[in-house]
């Protein structure tokens, strides 16, 4: 809601725009503005005694930085709130630095996903971390954060554990791996996660689970959705996730299952975790491992059939 300003001390802060002046300089149309500011309260703007709005002359560069986000695949309510600051941590991965962007394919030539993802295995093969997060940032930005996640995380994810398993790479490798991804994925959740206030969710493993890429993924989806992520990470007692949950009033447990492990110890530990659980928790499952879904419990097939529960539940 716009705020009244009292012009009896000689009228409103010079430092003002008017919507107007705001849309020209920032290249975002007028009604555009006044949607974001009824959907989300953002850009908010002050009120003359006419009933004019004005905003105050910072709005100008917090939006400028909100349309190049917005040019890179994010939408308007995961950032319009965040500050410059956190805007700014988010285009450093959005926008790679001109070395990258000197090297990338010429339009029309853009790299295809499968292309990315056997370049990430070169570096992770090299152990070249420098390579690898370059690439992780190039596709983010392409992509934006979705497509990212599922057709170039979640894919290289897989690939390195086919890689593991057929003797192409090793141990250290996917470790590696792991640990460059794990720190990507960190970076670019910690925004959203200063300012989610949506529903709380716990994450976790299950017991004798250490492959915590798929939880990892999801838990940015989530982080990016507005939901409030608990991250208890792997190999969690089940007693231990169920206090979790109950301890921080969390809405669902999620919990990733990598094709690591066997399918019946799967079903058996969801199985108790489902009965450790408050009923009026929801209970998610996902990864390659996850057991086929039962009573009171949720699976799902893809990053994008979680966002899609998520839009309903948020």
């Amino acid at each position: 809601m716009a705020r009244n300003v009292n012009a009896g001390t000689g009228g409103v802060d010079r430092q003002t725009l008017s919507i107007g002046a705001l849309a020209r300089a920032t290249r975002i149309p007028v009604e555009t503005l006044r949607t974001w500011e009824r959907r989300y309260g953002s850009p908010m703007p002050v009120r003359k005694p006419s009933g004019h709005r004005l905003y105050p002359a910072g709005a100008v560069e917090h939006l400028r930085r909100v349309g190049r986000l917005l040019a890179h695949g994010h939408r308007p309510g995961e950032i319009l709130g965040l500050s410059v600051r956190e805007l700014d941590t988010l285009l450093v991965l959005s926008e790679p630095a001109t070395t990258l962007a000197a090297a990338a394919p010429a339009p029309g030539s853009e790299p295809s996903p499968a292309h990315t993802v056997q370049q990430l295995l070169r570096a992770t093969a090299d152990l070249d971390r420098r390579a690898l997060m370059q690439e992780l940032q190039a596709a983010w930005a392409r992509l934006g954060p979705l497509r990212m996640l599922e057709e170039i995380a979640g894919a290289f994810l897989v690939q390195v554990g086919r890689g593991w398993h057929d003797g192409t790479l090793e141990i250290r490798h996917e470790h590696f791996a792991s640990a460059c991804l794990s720190d990507f994925l960190r970076t670019v959740r910690e925004p959203y996660d200063q300012r989610a206030r949506g529903p709380r969710v716990v994450a976790a493993m299950l017991p004798r689970e250490a492959h915590e890429g798929g939880l990892l993924i999801a838990s940015t989806l989530m982080a990016l959705r507005g939901y409030r992520v608990l991250y208890l990470g792997a190999n969690t007692p089940i007693e231990q996730i169920a206090a979790a949950a109950r301890a921080n009033g969390a809405e669902a447990v999620a919990v990733s299952v990598s094709a690591a492990m066997p399918r019946a110890h799967a079903a058996r530990d969801v199985g108790v975790l489902r009965k450790a659980l408050p009923h009026r928790v929801a209970l998610w499952v996902g990864g390659a491992g996850a057991p086929p879904a039962a009573k009171s419990v949720e699976r799902f097939e893809s990053l994008a059939a979680l966002d899609e529960r998520l839009a309903t539940t948020a």
